[in-house]
C-alpha cells in the first residue's frame, strides 16, 4: 500500500481520483479487498496540499533544510524561554526558517508554473501556511516528508 500511496500522491492532481479508483478495482478483482479498502480511503489532496507534496518530492534537500530550520526555531524558542539564549539566537533561527520556507515555496510555485497550472495568490498563501505548519509540527511533518499530505495545515502557536 505504501508504494501505491506514493505513486498516487505523486501524480498530477487531476489524475489522482481516476488512478485511485482503477487501482481499487484491480485490487478487488485480485481478491485483495482489504488493500482495496485501504487505497479507497486515500483522499485526494487539496490543491495547496498537492503543491506542497510536489515541492517536497521534487526538492528533498530544500525540504530537509526546512525541517531542520523548523527544529532549530523550536529549539531557539525554548532556549529563550529557559533563558539559555537571547533574542539574537531566536532572530537567527527565524531568519533561517524564513529562508528555507521561501526556497521551498519558490519550488512549489515553479513546479506549478512549469506544468501549466497557475496558482492564485491565495493558494500560494495556503501552500506557505501548510509548509510553515508542518515544519513546526512533528505529527503533520511525517505525512509531508512522505509527500502525502491530504489537506492543508494551519499555523498554530506563537510563531
Amino acid at each position: 500500500m505504501s508504494d501505491a500511496a506514493d505513486e498516487l500522491y505523486g501524480l498530477p492532481l487531476e489524475e489522482f481520483v481516476p488512478a485511485r479508483d482503477a487501482l481499487v478495482r484491480e485490487l478487488r478483482a485480485a481478491g485483495r479487498r482489504d488493500e482495496g479498502k485501504a487505497v479507497a480511503a486515500l483522499r485526494k489532496p487539496s490543491v495547496a496540499a498537492w503543491a506542497a507534496n510536489q515541492a517536497v518530492r521534487s526538492q528533498p534537500k530544500a525540504a530537509r533544510e526546512l525541517w531542520a530550520a523548523g527544529d532549530g526555531l523550536l529549539a531557539a524558542h525554548q532556549d529563550v524561554i529557559a533563558r539559555r539564549a537571547g533574542g539574537d539566537a531566536l532572530r537567527a533561527a527565524t531568519a533561517r526558517h524564513r529562508a528555507a520556507l521561501r526556497e521551498l515555496l519558490a519550488a512549489a510555485s515553479g513546479l506549478l508554473d512549469g506544468r501549466g497550472r497557475g496558482l492564485s495568490a491565495t493558494t500560494l498563501e495556503r501552500v506557505e501556511a501548510t509548509l510553515y505548519a508542518v515544519s513546526l509540527d512533528a505529527e503533520s511533518r511525517e505525512a509531508a516528508e512522505e509527500g502525502r499530505l491530504e489537506r492543508e495545515e494551519r499555523r498554530v502557536g506563537a510563531f
